[in-house]
């Protein structure tokens, strides 16, 4: 392997590490926001915006882990599509439906376009040549 280049992943293994890391980055950022909100530091009021960019910003981190491992663009769709699958299974699992046309709808678009945006800013490969 040439030096300065990266392995590429297994296509699971760099959907697997963009699912987890999005994940991870909406728990860890829902706690923070709990934390702001119970010290008063927040409104309710600013509660939803934020929590739609949070959405934004986990389904953006996961995608561009996922099409910088993998190299394919549709990757950051796809995590995207993993996250607010397994975001729309736990909803299911604590309540028995979801309020699609409310803020229900809001975040699974607001995460497909976090998605979207990582697909998109993948950087184009240069070729060598000699």
């Amino acid at each position: 392997m040439a030096k300065g280049r990266k392995k590429k992943l297994a296509a699971w293994q760099g959907f697997l590490a963009g699912g987890l890391l999005s994940l991870g980055v909406y728990l860890l950022g829902l706690l923070f926001l709990t934390l702001l909100l119970v010290k008063g530091a927040l409104s309710e009021g600013a509660r939803f915006p934020l929590v739609a960019a949070l959405c934004i910003l986990s389904a953006l981190a996961g995608g561009a882990l996922t099409v910088r491992l993998t190299r394919q663009r549709a990757g950051g769709v796809l995590t995207a599509a993993i996250f607010l699958f397994t975001l729309v299974l736990a909803g299911l699992g604590f309540w028995e439906e979801v309020t699609w046309l409310g803020h229900g709808g809001i975040l699974l678009l607001c995460g497909l376009a976090g998605g979207a945006l990582a697909s998109m800013a993948v950087p184009k490969q240069r070729h060598r040549r000699n």
